[in-house]
C-alpha cells in the first residue's frame, strides 16, 4: 500500500486571497448508517490531516493507493469550496509523480456520491482498470490524484415561474409544485417537461409544457417541432409551431401551450396523461380508411 497525504508549500498572500475553507467529513446516507464510531473517526483524522482550501475550489486529495493485482485501490477525499453543494457525475482523474509524468488515467461516474454540501469532505474510493495504469508500481512519496482539466462542477439551480397568467390560486399551487418536484436541473442545462395533455369541449388537444434555463443566458425559441403520441405508441398529431419571439430568460421557468384541433366533441374535458409529448417532426399513424379523423 502506498500511503500519503498531500501536502502543499505555504507562502505569504496579499490581503485580498481567499480564504481557506474549513471541511468536515460528510457521508452518504448507507455509510452514515453502517460506519462505526471509531472508522468515523479515523475518516475525520484523516481529513484534518489534509492541506486546507480556498473558497471557490474543488479539491481531491488522495490517501493511499493499493494495488489489488487486477486493479488499483485509490482512496481520496473530495472537499467542496463552493457555497452551494454540487453534484458530480462522469468525472476523469489523473495520477501523477513529483514531476508531472501522468501514473494513470481513468473516467470515473460519482453519482453514487451524491450531492456534496458546501464545506464538506465526502471520501471516496476509486479502481482504476490496470490498462488505464501505465507504470508497474505507483512511487511511495510524490504521487497525487486531480481531476482532468476539463472538470466540471454540477451545481444545481433552481428556477421560478416568469410571465405567468392570471389564474386562481389554487392553479398557481399546482403549477408551483409541479415545478418543486421536477428532476434537478444542472448549472448550464435547457429542459423541457411534460406538465399536461387534454382533449377540451372545442375538439382540441391541448399539450402544455414547462421549459426551463439554468444558463446564464436567455433562450430564445423560434420554432418547435412537435408531436403527440397516444397510449398506444401512435402518433395522432405533429406540427411545427412558430413560437413568435419565445425567450425564456436565465434561470427561470417557463409555460408553453400547443393546440391541436381535431373533429372530436366531448361533453367535458378529458385528461390524456398517459399519452406523450415529441419535440421532433413524426408521420402520423396510419388510419384505416373507413375510420373517422
Amino acid at each position: 500500500m502506498v500511503k500519503k497525504v498531500q501536502k502543499t508549500k505555504t507562502s505569504n498572500v496579499s490581503k485580498d486571497a481567499k480564504a481557506d475553507v474549513p471541511t468536515v467529513l460528510s457521508l452518504v446516507d448507507h455509510d452514515q448508517l453502517i460506519m462505526s464510531d471509531v472508522q468515523k473517526e479515523i475518516l475525520k483524522d484523516e481529513i484534518d490531516e489534509l492541506p486546507p482550501i480556498k473558497e471557490g475550489e474543488l479539491n481531491v486529495s488522495g490517501i493511499y493507493a493499493y494495488d489489488l493485482e487486477d486493479k488499483l485501490e485509490v482512496k481520496a477525499y473530495i472537499r467542496n469550496g463552493y457555497s452551494k453543494s454540487i453534484a458530480l457525475k462522469y468525472i476523469p482523474f489523473i495520477l501523477l509523480n513529483s514531476k508531472g509524468d501522468k501514473l494513470a488515467y481513468q473516467m470515473f461516474n460519482l453519482e453514487e456520491l451524491g450531492e456534496i454540501p458546501s464545506g464538506a469532505a465526502r471520501p471516496v474510493k476509486l479502481y482504476f482498470e490496470k490498462k488505464n495504469v501505465y507504470v508497474d508500481k505507483i512511487p511511495l512519496n510524490g504521487w497525487k490524484i486531480a481531476f482532468d482539466a476539463r472538470l466540471k462542477a454540477l451545481k444545481k439551480v433552481k428556477v421560478s415561474y416568469q410571465d405567468l397568467p392570471v389564474m386562481d390560486t389554487n392553479n398557481r399551487m399546482v403549477l408551483e409544485s409541479f415545478l418543486d418536484e421536477l428532476p434537478d436541473l444542472n448549472e448550464g442545462e435547457f429542459s423541457i417537461s411534460k406538465f399536461s395533455i387534454g382533449l377540451d369541449t372545442g375538439g382540441h388537444i391541448l399539450a402544455t409544457i414547462i421549459m426551463r434555463n439554468a444558463t446564464s443566458k436567455p433562450i430564445k425559441l423560434e420554432k418547435m417541432p412537435v408531436s403527440i403520441k397516444d397510449q398506444n405508441g401512435n402518433v395522432v398529431k405533429s406540427n411545427i409551431f412558430e413560437l413568435n419571439n419565445f425567450v425564456v430568460n436565465p434561470l427561470k421557468a417557463k409555460m408553453c401551450n400547443f393546440v391541436f384541433p381535431t373533429n372530436i366533441r366531448v361533453q367535458e374535458n378529458i385528461s390524456l396523461d398517459d399519452w406523450e409529448i415529441l419535440f421532433k417532426s413524426e408521420p402520423l399513424a396510419k388510419v384505416p380508411k373507413n375510420a373517422q379523423n
